[in-house]
């Protein structure tokens, strides 16, 4: 093999003549892609199981810096097979885990829209290139000698193609990491970070365990705590499991907080979210809510927010307001700050 970064030039020229006729469908898929990673935890093997531990997974065929007799490159296991990589990227563009980057102090060369409108990183994208709602053209501009994405090959392999025609891709779908662990030590793996991992890992852990002791004193071992939210899209109203989503890990896996006895039986470790009617949302609360966009209550629910204004947890002022902004994303970084801010407002409300 004669490495990747040879015939680059030819490379870009052919791929710019067939981006023409490309562009179009990928667009196409775009919508149905964004929906795919952002609400689907997606399917395929776990990426523990496909890496099999990137860090030692250099193979035979990779290239060879003929200065040193180094490799110059490596061979990483994932969901899309086999794929080879610098060993030291240098312009990484990534579609969807820009915190888990960051946290580890590798700064992408360029990143998506919602990624950089991630609030919990904006003092650390200056100098980022914004690539849209992923723009071919302008990842093709940048260069980059890795793209990182979360797309779902299984649903959406169009576009991950694409991706390969520009760089080699490692495609992490959504949902794949068992919990924050699981994330930060796959790409310390990749990238040879694990001194800042371990070091991060273990801040976030104190973290965690400070706010376990916070709430300790206020929380009783039998109260139950439901994660619940509304989406005004589809005009629905969601019950959450301990996944990816709307604080699910941060509430019940780091602070260990209980599910009401129906959600525990059939998502807790299952499901990480489900579409209810008002007629059961009674059998889902708990003796206290979390709300994720509660101020659309009314909006969503309508005529039928007297069955809401009914449960207990509601009628009793035990409903906590979750800033949507923060608890919309699942990366490290935001987790870390969603155990902080729900010991803080658990204690703030016993104390009042």
């Amino acid at each position: 093999m004669e490495g990747l970064m040879k015939n680059k030039h030819a490379q870009r020229i052919v791929f710019a003549l067939l981006l023409t006729f490309t562009l179009l469908l990928a667009a196409c898929g775009n919508n149905a892609a964004n929906n795919n990673a952002a609400e689907s935890a997606g399917t395929g093997e776990s990426a523990a199981a496909a890496t099999a531990s990137a860090a030692g997974s250099a193979a035979n065929g990779s290239a060879t810096d003929s200065a040193n007799g180094e490799s110059s490159t490596r061979i990483i296991k994932t969901v899309t097979g086999d794929v080879e990589i610098p060993v030291n990227p240098q312009r990484v563009v990534t579609d969807g885990y820009l915190p888990n980057l960051l946290l580890l102090g590798i700064k992408p060369v360029g990143s998506t829209q919602w990624d950089l409108e991630n609030k919990v990183i904006a003092d650390q994208i200056e100098g980022i290139e914004n690539t849209g709602e992923r723009s071919l053209e302008k990842m093709l501009d940048l260069d980059p000698d890795l793209i990182i994405t979360w797309i779902n090959p299984a649903s959406d392999a169009k576009i991950i193609e694409q991706y390969e025609k520009i760089a080699p891709t490692i495609a992490i779908p959504y949902g794949e990491f068992k919990d924050v662990h699981d994330a930060v030590n796959y790409f310390a793996d990749i990238f040879g970070k694990q001194d800042a991992a371990e070091q991060w890992l273990a801040d976030f852990d104190k973290d965690v365990q400070t706010a376990r002791e916070q709430i300790g004193g206020v929380v009783k071992p039998e109260d139950t705590f439901a994660l619940m939210g509304v989406f005004v899209v589809d005009k629905g109203f969601y019950v959450y499991g301990d996944g990816n989503y709307r604080g699910g890990e941060a509430i019940y896996k780091q602070l260990g907080l209980n599910p009401p006895a129906k959600q525990k039986a059939e998502m807790i470790g299952k499901e990480e979210y489900r579409q209810i009617s008002y007629e059961v949302v009674g059998d889902y609360a708990g003796d206290y809510i979390f709300l994720d966009q509660g101020d659309m209550i009314s909006e969503v629910w309508g005529e039928d927010e007297g069955v809401w204004k009914s449960l207990d947890a509601v009628k009793n002022n035990r409903v906590f307001q979750l800033d949507p902004d923060l608890f919309w994303g699942n990366d490290p970084i935001s987790l870390r700050l969603q155990v902080q801010e729900l010991a803080r407002i658990i204690t703030e409300r016993a104390g009042s």
